[in-house]
Formats: structure tokens, sequence, C-alpha cells
């Protein structure tokens, strides 16, 4: 191959250089409701390890962008505490209230399923959110950054500079 050809090639294929922001697929469904998300503080996945154990891969102190699937980003927050399994998830960020995240009225009572089995458990990471915006107002544009992986580095340069002009993220 030419090798012109193949460092133009190079070029193409490298990735943006990450901007310290995840991506988290917030993921509704019978197990979890953003409302309850909004509500309590956190993000959530789980019924599943491989689902979990990309949620427990964030850390204290990451910078997250949630996005639900087909609609848009809805939220952007710091991880307040490591993901542990619901059943465990006391709720506000210093767990101040003393209450269990499963004792709570929550949209999404599907979530106390499986609670005993850490491997099918899900699994909930306190959020500080910033700002967060209801389902019907979700931010996106045409060509945003969207990945069926529960948490990635957000590297997409165009969805970067949108997301932290729509939340107001320095």
């Amino acid at each position: 191959m030419d090798p012109q050809e193949v460092q133009e090639r190079s070029q193409l294929t490298k990735r943006a250089p990450w901007g310290g922001f995840y991506f988290v697929n917030v993921g509704e469904g019978p197990h979890r409701n953003w409302d309850d998300c909004r509500k309590y503080d956190f993000i959530s996945a789980g019924q599943g390890p491989h689902a979990s154990g990309e949620l427990k891969r964030l850390k204290q102190g990451d910078l997250i962008f949630a996005y639900m699937a087909g609609l848009g980003y809805v939220g952007f927050g710091t991880v307040a505490k490591a993901a542990v399994m619901a059943k465990d998830f006391v709720v506000g960020e210093s767990g101040s209230t003393g209450k269990k995240l499963l004792e709570c009225t929550l949209a999404q009572p599907g979530m106390k399923e499986n609670s005993e089995n850490p491997e099918l458990s899900e699994w909930v990471a306190a959020v500080k959110w910033t700002k967060t915006f209801a389902k019907n107002e979700a931010k996106t544009f045409t060509g945003a950054f969207a990945n069926p992986h529960i948490v990635c580095q957000l590297r997409e340069p165009m969805t970067v500079d949108f997301l932290k002009k729509e939340f107001g993220v320095a």
C-alpha cells in the first residue's frame, strides 16, 4: 500500500482526545426510570453482570452526561459515590436521610427485582446532578453521539461542545 494512503487512513481512524466526560445510558425500562434517577440522585444499571460491570467503572468525581436512547441527553452531573447494589443504596449524597432507595416510593418499583442477587441486582451510583431535563425536553441534534454501551468515554467534539452549551458546563 502507498505510504501516503496508509498515513491518510491512520489519521481518519484516530479518536478525538477524551475531554473527561462519560456517556451513560439511562436505559429506562422494567427496572429503572429517569424520574427516579432525578428525584433520588442516582444512575443505575443491572440485571446482569455486563450492565452492572460497566456502571461499576464509574468512580467518585467522574463527570457524566445521561442519555436516553431515541430521545437525547437528559442530565449532567458528578458521581458522588461509586455503585452499590440497589438494596444498599442510601438516598442522599451523604446518606443523611438514612432511608434506603428500595424503601422509597419509586416510579419503577421493578428496581427491587433480584435485589438480593449481586449478579442480577440493579446497581446504583450516587450522582450530584448539576442540571437535568424531563424526557420530553431531552437535548439532541442530528448526528449527536449515541452508543448502546452503558458507560463509555465521550469523545465526539461536536457532541461535547453541544452538551457543554445546553447544560451550562464550563
